[in-house]
């Protein structure tokens, strides 16, 4: 009887309760490289005025690839976060000193199709945010 009250009370008599929520956020680990996908467009379907990169990463806690399109680094003594775009230079090669520079750099490739099966760290990307970047610093 007293079960079937607490399905029925309306949620404007309802206390909280004592169970906590099951978070959904992973945990920073090493993860793998299993691919790259460049997105062209928006959830909205709009194009990007330049294209997102994103890393397809095996986690250890999840058995399919998450797509992280973050990178860490540190400048002028700060670490900062940066977003993947593919910004192109003026010879349609990828812009020195971009994001996607760094990636290439840390991971010692010449390309992102040459990244595939690297291993990577990531970190949380802001204290106000759960979402993992790829760590690249030491």
């Amino acid at each position: 009887m007293e079960q079937e009250n607490k399905e029925t009370t309306s949620v404007l008599e309802k206390k909280v309760g004592n169970i906590e929520q099951e978070k959904k956020t992973l945990i920073p680990a090493r993860v793998t490289i299993v691919g790259i996908k460049e997105k062209t467009e928006k959830s909205d379907g709009e194009k990007h005025k330049v294209p997102l990169v994103q890393v397809l990463c095996k986690h250890p806690e999840k058995p399919e690839p998450i797509a992280i399109s973050k990178v860490k680094v540190i400048l002028d003594d700060k670490v900062i976060t940066k977003t993947l775009w593919a910004q192109l230079d003026k010879d349609g090669d990828i812009q020195m000193g971009s994001s996607l520079d760094d990636l290439l750099k840390f991971l010692d490739v010449d390309c992102l199709a040459d990244a595939d099966g690297k291993e990577i760290d990531t970190v949380v990307e802001s204290k106000n945010s759960s979402f993992l970047c790829l760590k690249l610093f030491n």
